[in-house]
């Protein structure tokens, strides 16, 4: 018995050492409260507006040569034409429509390009950031004797003095989000009785 204890007693302090030497941080809040998360966002709302404004520029142009080339596929069709200047007409819409045809793929695919910049933009941007927090999460585990530091999202429970999330953001140069410290309805007292007169008063 006097064995198991005190085998018991070299283990726990084993143990405490372990849970010490474990921490968990808040990757998404650290991204959202970062320096570099601002201008980024900027960055890619002003490139997406780019984009947006050629696309509709380039379906402006594409509708409106749709719409000139059905009026002039109406006049090809118009029976008080002589035969041969109809079937000139009619040639001519037809070219005309296989080169739009072509210009409508053509735009599709730049669309399509600008939407794989605009995802690679921020692949790269989030990368950079992500690999700098990385940095700073290293050197604050090294600094603190930490043996582990998990994301959050991938622990079910975590007791809230191992999340090192804020000091990590404050690492990175960003501010921590303030806390709600406003209490639950049910817990607020009561309002006080305003002392109001009576008919003794």
């Amino acid at each position: 018995m006097q064995r198991l204890l005190l085998a018991l007693s070299l283990l726990l302090p084993a143990s405490l050492a372990l849970a010490q030497g474990v921490a968990i941080v808040d990757m998404e809040a650290v991204l959202a409260n970062h320096p570099n998360t601002p201008n980024d966002r900027k960055t890619l709302e002003s490139t997406l507006a780019d984009y947006t404004k050629e696309r509709d520029a380039l379906r402006a142009d594409l509708d409106r040569r749709m719409a000139d080339l059905e009026k002039e596929r109406a006049e090809a069709q118009n029976p008080m034409l002589a035969p041969a200047k109809a079937e000139e007409l009619r040639q001519t819409v037809e070219a005309k429509l296989r080169t739009l045809q072509d210009d409508f793929r053509r735009a599709d695919a730049q669309m399509q390009e600008r939407t794989r910049t605009l995802q690679e933009m921020e692949r790269r941007l989030i990368n950079r950031t992500t690999d700098e927090i990385e940095a700073h999460i290293a050197t604050y585990a090294k600094e603190k004797g930490l043996d582990l530091v998990l994301y959050k999202n991938a622990a079910a429970f975590v007791k809230p003095d191992l999340d090192i999330t804020n000091a990590i953001i404050t690492r990175c140069g960003g501010t921590p989000p303030k806390q709600d410290t406003a209490k639950d309805g049910a817990e607020l007292a009561p309002p006080a009785k305003a002392n109001l007169p009576t008919d003794k008063d």
